[in-house]
């Protein structure tokens, strides 16, 4: 019995242990669960970002503390327009809402009150905003449905709204307009191209930049007189641009009106004007026109404007330019001389491709997506990482794939893309 237990047990054994080994080879026979595969997915972020003077947070960057070299502002991912104040930005996200930030003290932000923000707030009630523009300390919006929204100072009527007023802290539409498809504000007024080739423009008008023939201001929108198949619009601090064509071909010429105390309207004198004149000496095919100046007045205590200058970039990449050129800004060597007619101050080949004019500086932005900058650098606002004067053009420092840039009292904005890989 011992022997035949025995046998048994070995049975047994042996039987398990085939069963073990039948049960590993099964186990080995099953593949192992697959892992997830991890796609990566390559993101474009649209970004704002910002470089000079801070002192009431236009740089969005949530400090005061101004720099030389350009920053993120924290607008969101999807930025598709800068503009630049005096001393406030905004930015025009993809889903038509817009985002301010900086000096509030008369209501330029929107947000319904009067407190300065060194981070971005949403402009409150305003949905498919197409286009945005600011100057002085005012800011305008263009909606999809061809109407212009304008919030800030209204002290010169520039907001359009038929009546005169310190402030107002949030959006509303400018009386009696339609059909817009461009917009530009000045110190303390802003023009409209509308849908027929014409100009409407309200606001400030003691230097005659309404361009009605008179000197008094308006705070509804007046037309422009004598222009027609206008193309594009650009409103300095007292003085205003406009381009347009003959209607047969695209040759372009470019008409001013307004102050005049630089040379800033090209006519080859220092008189003003309140009616639209051609400029003369400039290239048949213009890409872009740009008007700046510079604020002699702190922020809030009313605009006084001076410095007047202009822009044009050709299609050949050439700028021409006018005016006041005390601080280079024309992108030449400086003057104490206004000048009074075109000059030529780069020349073809450039890769420019749009000007934005500011306070006493300019900045170009370049066809691969880098920008140039000169004039006034005191602040940093020409981003090259210095805060000395150059006597030309100078490279900016960043952001790269740039595709926008606004110029602003001493400082200076822009919109890059950022590309990102996300997992999946």
């Amino acid at each position: 019995m011992k022997v035949l237990r025995r046998s048994r047990r070995l049975v047994w054994a042996g039987g398990c242990a085939a069963l073990a080994l039948g049960m590993a080879g099964v186990a080995d026979a099953v593949p192992a669960p697959a892992q997830a595969r991890v796609t990566a997915i390559l993101v474009t972020s649209h970004v704002a970002a910002g470089w000079g003077y801070n002192a009431q947070g236009q740089l969005g960057d949530g400090t005061t503390t101004s720099r030389s070299l350009s920053g993120d502002i924290r607008a969101g991912s999807d930025v598709v327009q800068v503009a630049a104040g005096n001393g406030h930005g905004l930015a025009l996200r993809s889903d038509g809402t817009v985002w301010a930030w900086g000096f509030n003290g008369l209501g330029e932000l929107g947000d319904g009150t009067r407190t300065s923000r060194s981070t971005p707030v949403r402009v409150i009630g305003l949905t498919g905003v197409t286009q945005v523009a600011a100057s002085g300390a005012f800011s305008l919006a263009l909606r999809s449905d061809g109407t212009v929204w304008a919030w800030g100072d209204n002290r010169a009527g520039q907001l359009g709204r038929g009546t005169t007023s310190n402030h107002e802290v949030t959006p509303a539409r400018v009386t009696g307009l339609a059909g817009v498809t461009k917009i530009s504000a000045g110190a303390d007024f802003a023009l409209a191209l509308r849908s027929d080739g014409t100009v409407s423009a309200w606001g400030d008008n003691r230097r005659g930049q309404l361009g009605n023939g008179t000197a008094a201001s308006s705070p509804v929108p007046v037309k422009v007189a004598g222009m027609s198949q206008v193309t594009g619009i650009s409103a300095g601090y007292d003085s205003s641009m406009a381009t347009r064509t003959n209607g047969i071909s695209a040759i372009t010429s470019v008409w001013t009106w307004g102050g005049n105390d630089f040379g800033q309207l090209g006519d080859g004198t220092l008189t003003s004007h309140s009616t639209p004149e051609r400029v003369t000496g400039l290239p048949v095919y213009i890409a872009g026109i740009s008007a700046g100046g510079g604020f002699t007045a702190r922020l809030g205590d009313g605009i006084s404007a001076t410095g007047g200058f202009a822009t044009v970039l050709g299609t050949d990449g050439t700028v021409w330019a006018w005016g006041d050129d005390s601080a280079g800004q024309l992108g030449n060597a400086r003057s104490s001389i206004p000048v009074t007619r075109p000059v030529n101050t780069i020349g073809a080949g450039s890769g420019i491709t749009q000007l934005s004019a500011g306070d006493f500086h300019v900045l170009a932005l370049k066809s691969n997506g880098t920008a140039l900058a000169w004039g006034s650098n005191g602040s940093g606002q020409l981003g090259n990482g210095t805060t000395t004067d150059p006597a030309g053009p100078v490279q900016v420092t960043g952001p790269a794939n740039t595709t926008q840039v606004a110029a602003g009292g001493r400082f200076s904005l822009a919109v890059h893309t950022v590309l990102g890989l996300v997992g999946s």
